[in-house]
Protein backbone atom coordinates (compact mmCIF):
# COMPACT_ATOMS: atom_id res chain seq x y z
CA UNK A 1 0.00 0.00 0.00
CA UNK A 2 1.53 3.36 -0.70
CA UNK A 3 1.66 5.88 1.98
CA UNK A 4 -0.93 8.74 2.02
CA UNK A 5 0.06 11.70 0.69
CA UNK A 6 -0.37 13.62 4.59
CA UNK A 7 0.23 12.63 8.01
CA UNK A 8 -2.00 14.46 10.53
CA UNK A 9 -0.61 14.86 14.00
CA UNK A 10 -2.38 15.30 17.04
CA UNK A 11 -2.24 14.64 20.67
CA UNK A 12 -4.64 13.87 23.56
CA UNK A 13 -6.07 12.25 26.37
CA UNK A 14 -9.32 11.10 28.20
CA UNK A 15 -9.33 13.76 30.80
CA UNK A 16 -12.13 16.22 29.51
CA UNK A 17 -10.10 18.99 29.11
CA UNK A 18 -11.96 21.73 28.82
CA UNK A 19 -15.02 19.85 28.91
CA UNK A 20 -16.41 17.47 26.71
CA UNK A 21 -12.94 17.20 24.80
CA UNK A 22 -13.75 13.56 23.21
CA UNK A 23 -16.82 15.68 21.29
CA UNK A 24 -14.89 18.46 20.00
CA UNK A 25 -11.83 16.27 18.91
CA UNK A 26 -13.70 13.58 17.12
CA UNK A 27 -16.50 16.57 15.39
CA UNK A 28 -12.76 18.44 14.16
CA UNK A 29 -11.53 14.80 12.99
CA UNK A 30 -14.37 13.62 11.30
CA UNK A 31 -15.03 17.28 9.41
CA UNK A 32 -11.23 17.23 8.48
CA UNK A 33 -10.97 13.59 7.53
CA UNK A 34 -14.04 14.36 4.86
CA UNK A 35 -13.49 17.54 3.52
CA UNK A 36 -9.60 16.31 2.87
CA UNK A 37 -10.93 12.98 1.20
CA UNK A 38 -13.86 14.86 -0.72
CA UNK A 39 -10.37 16.44 -2.36
CA UNK A 40 -9.04 13.45 -3.12
CA UNK A 41 -5.92 13.51 -0.24
CA UNK A 42 -5.51 10.21 1.22
CA UNK A 43 -4.57 11.06 5.22
CA UNK A 44 -3.72 9.32 8.26
CA UNK A 45 -4.35 10.58 11.28
CA UNK A 46 -1.67 9.84 14.15
CA UNK A 47 -3.15 10.22 18.14
CA UNK A 48 0.36 10.55 20.39
CA UNK A 49 -1.95 9.99 23.71
CA UNK A 50 0.38 11.75 26.85
CA UNK A 51 0.34 10.43 30.08
CA UNK A 52 -2.74 9.12 30.21
CA UNK A 53 -5.30 9.00 32.71
CA UNK A 54 -5.05 5.92 35.30
CA UNK A 55 -8.37 4.21 35.82
CA UNK A 56 -10.17 5.65 32.50
CA UNK A 57 -10.23 4.00 28.83
CA UNK A 58 -6.84 5.27 27.17
CA UNK A 59 -8.10 8.23 24.24
CA UNK A 60 -6.81 6.20 21.47
CA UNK A 61 -9.09 3.10 22.01
CA UNK A 62 -12.52 5.32 22.38
CA UNK A 63 -10.96 7.05 18.85
CA UNK A 64 -10.68 3.47 17.35
CA UNK A 65 -14.53 2.62 18.33
CA UNK A 66 -15.57 6.16 17.33
CA UNK A 67 -13.83 5.71 13.79
CA UNK A 68 -14.43 1.79 13.41
CA UNK A 69 -15.89 2.00 10.00
CA UNK A 70 -12.58 3.90 8.76
CA UNK A 71 -9.68 1.79 6.61
CA UNK A 72 -7.26 0.51 9.46
CA UNK A 73 -4.44 2.65 7.91
CA UNK A 74 -6.17 5.79 8.70
CA UNK A 75 -5.77 5.60 12.63
CA UNK A 76 -2.42 5.52 14.00
CA UNK A 77 -2.90 6.22 17.59
CA UNK A 78 0.29 5.44 20.36
CA UNK A 79 -0.40 5.41 23.85
CA UNK A 80 3.23 6.61 25.62
CA UNK A 81 3.61 5.05 28.75
CA UNK A 82 3.20 7.30 31.67
CA UNK A 83 6.95 7.34 32.69
CA UNK A 84 8.10 9.36 30.26
CA UNK A 85 6.18 12.04 31.84
CA UNK A 86 7.60 11.57 35.09
CA UNK A 87 11.07 11.52 33.14
CA UNK A 88 11.10 14.15 31.00
CA UNK A 89 9.16 17.45 33.06
CA UNK A 90 11.09 20.11 34.44
CA UNK A 91 8.06 21.51 36.61
CA UNK A 92 5.84 19.35 38.71
CA UNK A 93 2.79 21.74 38.05
CA UNK A 94 3.30 20.74 33.86
CA UNK A 95 0.97 17.44 33.27
CA UNK A 96 1.57 17.34 29.35
CA UNK A 97 4.04 17.97 27.32
CA UNK A 98 2.35 18.87 24.63
CA UNK A 99 4.78 18.90 21.96
CA UNK A 100 7.46 16.11 23.47
CA UNK A 101 3.87 13.93 22.07
CA UNK A 102 3.49 15.76 19.37
CA UNK A 103 6.73 15.26 17.90
CA UNK A 104 6.78 11.54 19.12
CA UNK A 105 3.97 11.65 16.18
CA UNK A 106 6.26 13.29 13.98
CA UNK A 107 8.88 10.59 13.98
CA UNK A 108 6.13 8.14 13.31
CA UNK A 109 4.85 9.96 10.45
CA UNK A 110 4.77 7.60 7.54
CA UNK A 111 3.28 10.43 4.81
CA UNK A 112 5.72 13.05 2.74
CA UNK A 113 3.63 16.01 4.04
CA UNK A 114 2.94 16.27 7.71
CA UNK A 115 0.07 18.97 9.16
CA UNK A 116 0.86 19.18 13.65
CA UNK A 117 -2.42 20.63 15.19
CA UNK A 118 -4.84 20.25 17.74
CA UNK A 119 -7.46 18.19 18.16
CA UNK A 120 -10.72 20.87 18.31
CA UNK A 121 -9.15 22.40 15.18
CA UNK A 122 -11.27 22.83 11.70
CA UNK A 123 -9.10 23.05 9.16
CA UNK A 124 -9.86 25.65 6.31
CA UNK A 125 -10.99 25.52 2.88
CA UNK A 126 -8.13 27.67 1.50
CA UNK A 127 -5.78 25.17 3.36
CA UNK A 128 -7.24 22.12 1.98
CA UNK A 129 -7.50 23.59 -1.03
CA UNK A 130 -3.73 24.09 -1.03
CA UNK A 131 -2.68 20.37 0.07
CA UNK A 132 -5.42 19.00 -2.34
CA UNK A 133 -3.63 21.07 -5.22
CA UNK A 134 -0.40 20.65 -4.02
CA UNK A 135 0.57 23.98 -3.34
CA UNK A 136 3.18 23.36 -0.61
CA UNK A 137 6.55 23.82 -1.53
CA UNK A 138 9.36 21.57 0.03
CA UNK A 139 11.42 23.22 2.80
CA UNK A 140 8.76 25.46 4.11
CA UNK A 141 6.89 25.86 6.91
CA UNK A 142 3.32 27.23 6.08
CA UNK A 143 1.03 28.74 9.26
CA UNK A 144 -2.74 29.52 9.14
CA UNK A 145 -4.55 32.16 11.50
CA UNK A 146 -6.40 30.51 14.21
CA UNK A 147 -9.85 31.96 13.72
CA UNK A 148 -11.49 31.06 17.53
CA UNK A 149 -15.09 30.61 17.48
CA UNK A 150 -17.10 31.33 19.69
CA UNK A 151 -18.63 29.24 22.64
CA UNK A 152 -21.76 27.39 22.67
CA UNK A 153 -21.39 27.66 18.61
CA UNK A 154 -24.03 24.16 17.05
CA UNK A 155 -21.25 21.74 16.44
CA UNK A 156 -24.14 19.23 15.37
CA UNK A 157 -24.10 19.93 11.88
CA UNK A 158 -21.00 21.72 11.28
CA UNK A 159 -19.93 23.19 7.09
CA UNK A 160 -17.86 25.52 5.67
CA UNK A 161 -20.59 28.41 6.20
CA UNK A 162 -20.81 28.47 9.91
CA UNK A 163 -17.40 28.30 10.21
CA UNK A 164 -16.59 31.16 7.99
CA UNK A 165 -19.54 33.58 9.13
CA UNK A 166 -17.95 36.47 11.21
CA UNK A 167 -20.91 36.37 13.64
CA UNK A 168 -19.19 32.84 14.83
CA UNK A 169 -15.41 34.27 15.74
CA UNK A 170 -14.67 35.60 18.81
CA UNK A 171 -11.09 37.02 17.07
CA UNK A 172 -9.54 36.69 13.90
CA UNK A 173 -6.26 37.56 13.95
CA UNK A 174 -3.70 38.53 10.67
CA UNK A 175 -0.35 36.49 10.90
CA UNK A 176 2.40 38.80 10.44
CA UNK A 177 5.88 37.66 8.42
CA UNK A 178 8.30 36.80 9.66
CA UNK A 179 8.05 34.29 11.84
CA UNK A 180 3.90 34.17 11.51
CA UNK A 181 3.01 33.50 14.77
CA UNK A 182 -0.52 33.39 17.04
CA UNK A 183 -1.82 29.99 17.58
CA UNK A 184 1.17 28.76 15.96
CA UNK A 185 0.59 25.28 17.84
CA UNK A 186 -2.48 25.03 15.55
CA UNK A 187 -1.40 24.85 12.11
CA UNK A 188 2.00 24.27 11.08
CA UNK A 189 2.36 22.37 7.87
CA UNK A 190 5.87 20.79 5.85
CA UNK A 191 7.21 18.09 4.49
CA UNK A 192 8.42 15.63 6.33
CA UNK A 193 12.17 15.86 5.69
CA UNK A 194 11.93 19.52 6.66
CA UNK A 195 10.01 18.60 10.58
CA UNK A 196 13.16 16.11 10.60
CA UNK A 197 15.87 18.00 9.37
CA UNK A 198 14.42 20.89 11.95
CA UNK A 199 14.38 17.54 14.57
CA UNK A 200 11.16 18.89 15.65
CA UNK A 201 9.76 21.03 18.65
CA UNK A 202 12.29 21.69 21.42
CA UNK A 203 12.76 18.80 23.97
CA UNK A 204 15.53 20.40 25.56
CA UNK A 205 13.82 23.65 27.35
CA UNK A 206 11.06 21.56 29.76
CA UNK A 207 9.61 23.94 32.02
CA UNK A 208 6.88 25.37 30.29
CA UNK A 209 4.12 24.09 27.70
CA UNK A 210 3.27 27.61 26.18
CA UNK A 211 5.59 29.15 23.62
CA UNK A 212 7.49 25.80 22.53
CA UNK A 213 5.35 26.39 19.17
CA UNK A 214 6.82 29.77 19.12
CA UNK A 215 10.46 28.79 19.57
CA UNK A 216 9.75 26.07 16.95
CA UNK A 217 9.04 28.77 14.03
CA UNK A 218 12.44 30.85 15.73
CA UNK A 219 14.24 27.86 15.50
CA UNK A 220 13.21 27.59 11.40
CA UNK A 221 13.69 31.16 10.98
CA UNK A 222 17.20 30.96 12.59
CA UNK A 223 17.83 28.07 10.44
CA UNK A 224 17.06 30.04 6.96
CA UNK A 225 13.59 27.96 6.64
CA UNK A 226 11.11 29.85 5.13
CA UNK A 227 7.89 30.31 7.00
CA UNK A 228 4.72 31.62 4.95
CA UNK A 229 0.85 31.88 5.20
CA UNK A 230 -1.01 29.34 3.58
CA UNK A 231 -3.47 31.60 2.89
CA UNK A 232 -6.75 31.18 5.06
CA UNK A 233 -7.73 30.52 8.72
CA UNK A 234 -8.41 27.09 10.87
CA UNK A 235 -11.03 27.51 13.00
CA UNK A 236 -10.70 26.69 17.14
CA UNK A 237 -13.11 25.75 19.19
CA UNK A 238 -13.04 27.39 22.09
CA UNK A 239 -13.75 26.56 25.61
CA UNK A 240 -13.02 27.47 28.93
CA UNK A 241 -10.11 26.62 30.61
CA UNK A 242 -7.83 27.03 27.17
CA UNK A 243 -4.67 29.12 26.97
CA UNK A 244 -5.93 32.49 25.53
CA UNK A 245 -8.74 32.80 27.98
CA UNK A 246 -7.20 31.41 31.02
CA UNK A 247 -3.92 34.19 30.52
CA UNK A 248 -6.49 36.94 29.88
CA UNK A 249 -7.15 36.53 33.90
CA UNK A 250 -5.39 39.24 36.25
CA UNK A 251 -5.32 36.99 38.85
CA UNK A 252 -3.47 34.51 36.76
CA UNK A 253 -0.27 33.63 37.89
CA UNK A 254 1.53 31.56 34.87
CA UNK A 255 4.54 30.04 36.89
CA UNK A 256 2.05 28.15 38.43
CA UNK A 257 0.06 26.39 36.25
CA UNK A 258 -0.18 23.44 33.78
CA UNK A 259 1.25 26.42 31.02
CA UNK A 260 4.58 26.86 32.88
CA UNK A 261 5.57 30.72 33.00
CA UNK A 262 6.64 32.95 30.38
CA UNK A 263 10.20 32.16 29.25
CA UNK A 264 12.33 33.96 25.74
CA UNK A 265 10.85 31.35 23.41
CA UNK A 266 11.44 34.39 20.84
CA UNK A 267 15.65 34.54 21.39
CA UNK A 268 16.56 31.25 21.97
CA UNK A 269 17.08 28.42 19.52
CA UNK A 270 17.41 24.76 20.27
CA UNK A 271 19.45 21.69 18.67
CA UNK A 272 17.41 18.60 19.97
CA UNK A 273 19.44 14.93 20.29
CA UNK A 274 18.93 12.64 17.37
CA UNK A 275 16.75 10.35 19.45
CA UNK A 276 14.08 13.38 19.58
CA UNK A 277 10.32 12.24 19.50
CA UNK A 278 11.17 8.69 21.98
CA UNK A 279 12.78 7.77 18.18
CA UNK A 280 14.20 4.85 20.40
CA UNK A 281 10.85 3.97 22.52
CA UNK A 282 10.34 0.31 22.15
CA UNK A 283 6.62 -0.19 20.46
CA UNK A 284 4.10 -2.98 20.63
CA UNK A 285 0.74 -3.95 19.58
CA UNK A 286 -1.93 -3.92 22.49
CA UNK A 287 -5.55 -3.63 20.74
CA UNK A 288 -8.01 -2.66 17.60
CA UNK A 289 -5.09 -0.83 15.61
CA UNK A 290 -3.21 0.85 18.95
CA UNK A 291 0.51 0.66 19.58
CA UNK A 292 1.91 1.22 23.42
CA UNK A 293 5.10 3.07 23.40
CA UNK A 294 6.85 1.23 26.55
CA UNK A 295 9.61 2.86 28.63
CA UNK A 296 13.35 2.87 28.35
CA UNK A 297 15.48 5.27 29.94
CA UNK A 298 17.97 5.13 26.42
CA UNK A 299 14.74 7.15 24.78
CA UNK A 300 14.83 10.19 26.95
CA UNK A 301 17.34 12.96 26.61
CA UNK A 302 19.79 13.68 29.19
CA UNK A 303 18.45 16.43 31.85
CA UNK A 304 20.95 18.81 31.45
CA UNK A 305 23.10 19.42 28.04
CA UNK A 306 23.76 22.86 27.51
CA UNK A 307 25.43 21.50 23.94
CA UNK A 308 21.73 21.98 22.94
CA UNK A 309 21.29 25.41 23.80
CA UNK A 310 22.60 27.70 20.94
CA UNK A 311 22.87 31.11 20.26
CA UNK A 312 20.62 33.80 20.90
CA UNK A 313 18.63 33.84 17.22
CA UNK A 314 18.80 38.38 17.23
CA UNK A 315 22.38 37.71 17.81
CA UNK A 316 22.96 34.42 15.56
CA UNK A 317 22.49 34.55 11.47
CA UNK A 318 21.44 31.59 9.30
CA UNK A 319 25.87 30.99 8.34
CA UNK A 320 26.67 31.89 11.66
CA UNK A 321 24.37 28.85 13.52
CA UNK A 322 25.95 25.94 14.73
CA UNK A 323 25.50 22.40 12.18
CA UNK A 324 21.99 20.64 12.49
CA UNK A 325 20.09 23.58 13.84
Amino acid sequence: MSPPALSIVVTGRNDNYGGDFNERFFTALRFNYERLTERGVACEVILAEWNPVPDRPTLSELLVKEFSGLPEHVLRPFVIAPEYHTAFTQNPQLGYLEYVAKNAGIRRASSPLVLVTNTDVFIGREAVEAIATERIAPGTIYRAARYDLKIGVDRSHIAWDALEDPANHVRRPVLQPPLFTGGSGDFVLADRDTFNDLRGFNEVYRVARAGVDVNFLVKAYGAGVPIADIGGPVYHVNHVGSFRITKGRPDEDRSNTTWGHRWHCRDVAYNNPDGWGLAGAPERAISNGVTYLDFDWKAVPPLVDLRRIVLPVRQATAESLPAGV
